[in-house]
């Protein structure tokens, strides 16, 4: 079972209306986990491929890395 906390946060209220009117009544968690956790994975993402085009420009830290 995924363990869960519990956080409170201050919105003005026009945003708080519009986030209500676009996630739904009694949905406004999921909706917020959902467009955090595709946040924080475009983040690793492009962490990734910054140290992939890294990597692939310059080889010597290549070997570097793995020793």
């Amino acid at each position: 079972m995924e363990r869960i906390r519990t956080f409170s946060i201050n919105l003005p209220f026009p945003l708080y209306e519009k986030l209500l009117t676009k996630a739904g009544k009694g949905r406004v968690s999921t909706f917020i986990k959902k467009l955090v956790e595709k946040e924080l994975s475009d983040e690793e993402e492009e962490l990734e491929q910054a140290y992939r085009k890294c990597y692939a420009n310059n080889p010597h830290l290549l070997k570097e890395a793995k020793l």
